[in-house]
């Protein structure tokens, strides 16, 4: 997680806040998983062995005394106990039983007396089990020979064959699961170490681009080498973008300042060279003064208004009221609008428009705008003439503005209505501020409309401007309610 500080310079940087780092997240996650593990592992060990070794004892015991039943049938106890304990057998107690099953004499002091179930081994059944840290096996046996040897006559005596046996240590293989889940937990930790530290260094990297971006310095350093991590990759790819978009952004803002700041010193430099002339009562002509005053006054109006759409546009300000107008009447209010001014410049404006109305849903003081400032900048390049036609299609309205004059380059088509342009004096010296054409791409592309610039438009140059709107059927039962326009 990120904050943003102030820095003297008045830029903004990133800085880490007093936060654990990756490298250490992730130790104490390998780490704590480590232990976890160790002591799964080790309990899971623990309990596993003792059910291994208890069957193995067991198994054991049953067939050391299956074999040892068969013996003590035939030979004495005194004769053959000697041999067990030098075979690893186990304690072995011969228990004589009562003809109900009860002990006659008493069980070895690590047994509880319930411990063996006389009934079970009377009727021929072995018993085994674990008491405490004991294996047993009670085996019936009988025997023609009693406890002391002698013969037991015509009724065998019934003895419990019980052999016993302490439960091996499970020391070894616990202690060696667990150093086992504890070299891995420590390579696991050194390796992750190793990789965090590399994935460290490339963050830190980006952050170090991402400051010196929020302090204003835009000159990329970015490593020749593209981190190995996709994800990593992407995000240096994203910063260089970013960086990349800035500087232009950067550069086009420094234009833009240095273009308006030209534009409005030059009629404020003539409205106080004028003012100063009244001033000192060296105006020959008070009214030409006035005149030159005022249109200075409005050029500059006119580039306030200017700033002011556009700003409101890229603040997605504008909101667009639709209603149903008559293409053909919006047009001609235009073309009457602009008439004395293509008659002051000498040029002659006409129109070619359908005798049929044209019905279409729009917002018409938006739509006069940006035909406005098209057919403004034709009377500003034309040589003697503008053409305005409209044409409706079945899906579309195209409106096509066409003078005569220089054309323009294909460079400067294609960033006609994206890219502010350097103000150029038109044919009659006139400079405007550079934002017009650009607001009307602005003005298209939230009225979902086209405009596209096409020059030359004939043998001898010139520019033609299409705007192509798109329209719905008008339904035949109902006819077209057109809107009052007003003034632009």
């Amino acid at each position: 997680m990120t904050r943003f500080r102030s820095r003297p310079s008045g830029g903004l940087a990133i800085a880490w806040r007093k936060q654990p780092s990756i490298r250490s997240t992730v130790r104490l996650g390998l780490l704590g998983t480590a232990i976890i593990t160790v002591l799964i592992g080790g309990v899971g060990t623990i309990l596993i062995s003792r059910e291994v070794v208890v069957h193995q004892s067991q198994a054991f015991l049953l067939r050391s005394a299956s074999a040892l039943a068969i013996l003590f049938a035939r030979a004495s106890h005194r004769f053959v106990h000697p041999f067990l304990a030098a075979a690893g057998v186990g304690r072995l107690r011969l228990i004589p039983l009562s003809s109900r099953g009860t002990p006659l004499v008493a069980l070895p002091p690590q047994l509880p007396a319930h411990s063996i179930d006389g009934s079970l081994l009377v009727s021929g059944h072995y018993q085994s089990g674990v008491i405490h840290n004991e294996v047993f096996v009670a085996y019936p046996v009988q025997s023609s020979l009693s406890p002391n040897g002698r013969l037991a006559g015509r009724h065998p005596h019934i003895f419990a064959l019980l052999l016993t046996r302490p439960l091996p240590s499970i020391d070894g293989p616990v202690i060696f699961v667990i150093a086992a889940v504890l070299v891995t937990a420590i390579i696991a930790v050194l390796l992750s170490d190793h990789y965090t530290a590399h994935i460290s260094r490339t963050l830190d990297r980006l952050v170090h681009r991402a400051n010196r971006v929020a302090s204003g310095h835009f000159d990329d350093e970015g490593s020749d080498t593209k981190p190995q991590e996709i994800e990593l990759a992407h995000l240096d790819d994203a910063i260089s973008s970013m960086i990349a978009s800035l500087r232009a952004a950067s550069e086009v803002e420094s234009t833009y300042i240095l273009a308006i700041s030209h534009d409005l010193r030059t009629p404020l430099t003539s409205i106080r060279g004028f003012a100063e002339a009244i001033i000192d009562e060296a105006v020959t002509s008070p009214t030409e003064t006035a005149k030159t005053i005022e249109r200075e006054a409005r050029r500059i109006e006119r580039l306030i208004n200017d700033l002011i759409a556009l700003a409101r546009l890229r603040a997605s300000d504008y909101t667009l009221t639709s209603q149903r107008v008559d293409l053909n009447e919006l047009l001609n209010h235009l073309i009457e609008t602009v008439a004395p001014v293509a008659e002051r410049k000498g040029l002659t404006l006409s129109a070619t428009l359908p005798n049929e109305s044209t019905p279409l849903d729009v917002d018409p003081e938006r739509l006069l705008q940006l035909l406005g400032n098209l057919l403004d900048n034709a009377l500003k390049y034309a040589r003697s003439e503008v053409l305005v036609q409209l044409n409706a299609h079945e899906f579309a309205i195209e409106v096509t503005i066409t003078d005569d004059g220089a054309g323009m380059s294909r460079a400067l088509q294609e960033q006609l209505f994206t890219h502010q342009l350097n103000p150029t004096p038109g044919r009659d010296g006139t400079v405007g501020s550079g934002l017009g054409l650009l607001i009307v791409g602005r003005l298209a592309a939230l009225m979902g409309i086209t405009v596209h610039a096409e020059s030359p438009a004939s043998a001898t140059g010139g520019t033609r401007l299409t705007v192509r709107l798109p329209r719905q059927p008008t339904p035949a039962h109902s006819a077209p309610k057109t809107a009052p326009l007003t003034p632009r």
